[in-house]
């Protein structure tokens, strides 16, 4: 049971912003309502694709789909369809009619493919990709699957399987048993970052200069206060940084530095004579606001030069792999001769 309740906590932000909300049942809508409902405001599509025959159909609606938690956070991210896969009605969808050929509805062939599997929940991403995920599903199970979504991951992970992995090791306490289960991990987080204060790292950079690496980051305390804090900013600072080469490439070539966006902490940088400091409680130090310029978007990482001169900020999420050619594209200085894309094709294709 305290597994269970740390998982939906978690995935809700917090207790604050559990408290806030008004909990109910998800709110199942027509394909006609999603589709006018996302031409005003774009959001994903959750479509549960099940048969009145299907038992794992009825557990998973009378079980998962019934946990106020997380209807919750269905509700607020999802426009949701429940879509009967041998339905005889006519419906309206992706600008056409969808009729049974005498046992299933079209629509279920173009949602599905040629695999007619039930329970299977349907997302359609805000790029209107469709990404079929078949099978009954726990609160525990589906909750990874819908923060990718609902986060709009689907531009900057290679999939909800390397996601649901990374979100997995972000939260040992909820996931250890299933953890343990997986034969093969795609994602490794046996690495560790050698974080410095912002005083050893100029001590360090006074013998030696070295690019810089920046990392903005809110203390779990604080995430009830912070609305704009995500999920996945949880899963890169507990996953996506312990990823071995990732961790063993930023501490050779780079001064990485560790900053709660909060912090209380007098703060000098390079040719500051006056401290960067604290405005107020549970508010973003002053070097917080200096490096942010208001555009709270986590993760937050910064690049400086030798030089110590900024370079580039980085504020989306992205798995290991990707996050390796981005730091050697800065160490390297590729950026002074090259654009992002010709380094990454260049250093993926070697």
């Amino acid at each position: 049971m305290k597994k269970f309740l740390i998982a939906t906590i978690l995935l809700l932000n917090g207790l604050l912003a559990l408290a806030q909300e008004d909990l109910g049942p998800i709110k199942w809508i027509t394909f006609e309502e999603a589709e006018k409902k996302d031409s005003v405001e774009s959001r994903p599509f959750l479509i549960d694709v099940y048969t009145d025959w299907c038992g794992w159909c009825k557990r998973m609606m009378a079980t998962t789909f019934q946990n106020k938690a997380l209807a919750q956070y269905i509700n607020k991210n999802f426009y949701c369809v429940r879509f009967d896969a041998e339905t005889k009605d006519t419906i309206q969808f992706h600008g056409k009619e969808w009729v049974s050929d005498g046992r299933v509805n079209e629509l279920a062939y173009f949602l599905l493919g040629d695999r007619l599997s039930y329970p299977t929940i349907v997302y359609i991403d805000r790029d209107k990709r469709i990404r079929p995920v078949p099978g009954y599903m726990q609160v525990k199970d589906i909750e990874p699957i819908l923060v990718f979504f609902a986060e709009n991951l689907s531009n900057t992970v290679s999939s909800p399987d390397i996601f649901t992995q990374l979100y997995m090791n972000s939260f040992p306490d909820v996931y250890g048993d299933d953890l343990k289960k997986i034969k093969k991990m795609d994602v490794d987080t046996l690495g560790k970052i050698n974080w410095l204060t912002m005083k050893e790292m100029r001590e360090k950079y006074a013998k030696t200069p070295k690019p810089i690496l920046i990392d903005i980051y809110v203390d779990d305390k604080y995430r009830g206060y912070v609305p704009y804090i995500t999920m996945n900013s949880m899963v890169h600072e507990r996953a996506v940084l312990k990823d071995s080469a990732l961790c063993n490439y930023i501490n050779s070539h780079y001064y990485p530095v560790r900053i709660e966006a909060t912090t209380k902490d007098s703060l000098y940088w390079f040719d500051s004579d006056k401290p960067f400091v604290s405005t107020g409680e549970n508010m973003p130090n002053a070097f917080t606001n200096a490096l942010m310029n208001g555009n709270y978007k986590f993760p937050a990482m910064f690049f400086f030069d030798k030089e110590h001169r900024f370079v580039a900020n980085v504020s989306e999420f992205f798995e290991p792999s990707f996050w390796n050619v981005v730091m050697k594209f800065y160490a390297e200085e590729a950026y002074k001769k090259e654009k992002f894309e010709t380094f990454y094709t260049k250093t993926v294709q070697k």
